[in-house]
């Protein structure tokens, strides 16, 4: 047991090394003989509130789209098991009135603190029906750039995901948004590929 896990000064890749005994055999096995690797890993996905109060912000429709999302039907693919250990919300507005677009979704400027609606709401975060991220306070994502990375939350309770679960993060804000806010939230861990 290393004294470092479940602590901030853990990493992912340790914490996934904690947990091996709960991997499937094979897993373990493809480990150990180098078909498989752990590697440094950030699922992602970024939608438009459009009037909602309440989005999931990864849908069962979703396929891989560079700046849109990384996964396919909010799920990983199969042997890649992910160990959630941070989570990063933005968001950004556009500007204009036509309907927002994948383009203005893939080339939103996520640089801005988050929106006052967004930070007063909350968010949470479900992986294969079960509590993965209960409903918590978006403040924790209003950092003000005082850490390296904006935005960023580390868990004190990393979370093991397993191949094919369904990843629903729901975030519900204080009031509409006005329709022309788009959300990004960042998954970041390890995960397990074929090496």
């Amino acid at each position: 047991m290393n004294p470092f896990a479940q602590t901030k000064l853990s990493t992912s890749k340790l914490e996934m090394n904690e947990m091996k005994a709960m991997l499937p055999l094979e897993i373990r096995e493809g480990l150990e003989n180098g078909n498989l690797k752990m590697v440094d890993a950030v699922i992602y996905s970024s939608k438009a509130l459009d009037n909602a109060t309440s989005k999931e912000l990864m849908a069962a429709s979703d396929n891989q789209k560079e700046g849109i999302t990384n996964l396919n039907n909010r799920k990983l693919e199969a042997v890649q098991y992910f160990m959630l250990k941070g989570i990063r919300l933005r968001s950004a507005s556009i500007s204009g009135e036509a309907a927002i677009t994948e383009q203005n979704i893939a080339e939103a400027d996520f640089s801005k603190e988050i929106d006052p609606k967004v930070a007063n709401g909350e968010l949470e975060i479900l992986v294969s029906g079960k509590t993965a991220f209960p409903r918590n306070s978006c403040s924790v994502f209003q950092t003000n750039n005082s850490v390296a990375l904006a935005g960023y939350h580390e868990l004190d309770c990393p979370r093991l995901i397993a191949p094919q679960s369904e990843i629903v993060p729901t975030l519900r804000t204080y009031g509409s948004t006005g329709g022309r806010v788009v959300v990004r939230i960042e998954l970041f861990g390890c995960k397990i590929i074929p090496a």
